[in-house]
């Protein structure tokens, strides 16, 4: 077992924010832009996810929603703490889609808000995004999809 491949914690943090230095330089809408990109490759791959490994039709995905395929990967036995924390993304990518861009112009609007406070939302749902691409690559690479 000591053999086997594990990435820490500290690994994480140490990779997400070398990815997180991608954001830098950038105004907060094509933050906004990277991290809805982003979101939308990680859904096209856990849809090829689902196909590989579970043999769901791709055509039978095109329609479905990143929260469709948490519930798919979940109820086909997904390693539970993958797809707890995909329930966390889900959430996040599904504020910052419909609500982010419209809360913050009325905010803007209404008072001088810092950046920081404004964009709070954006970094921490980008973060988190981050290390679910990396968890996601790192299952991939190392066949870690079933919980031992």
């Amino acid at each position: 077992m000591e053999n086997e491949p594990s990435l820490s914690g500290e690994e994480i943090k140490e990779r997400v924010l070398k990815k997180i230095e991608e954001y830098e330089g950038l105004s907060h809408l094509e933050n906004y832009a990277m991290y809805m990109g982003k979101a939308q490759l990680l859904e096209m791959a856990l849809k090829s996810l689902l196909s590989r490994k579970y043999n769901v039709p791709e055509e039978s995905m095109e329609r479905w929603t990143l929260g469709r395929v948490k519930n798919e990967l979940r109820d086909k036995g997904l390693r539970p703490d993958f797809i707890a924390f995909l329930e966390s993304v889900v959430d996040h990518r599904n504020y910052i889609a419909h609500e982010f861009l419209a809360n913050n112009a009325i905010t803007q609007s209404m008072a001088n808000f810092s950046d920081r406070k404004l964009y709070g939302d954006l970094f921490r749902a980008t973060y988190e995004l981050e290390q679910i691409i990396i968890l996601y690559d790192w299952c991939e690479e190392h066949n870690g999809w079933d919980q031992h």
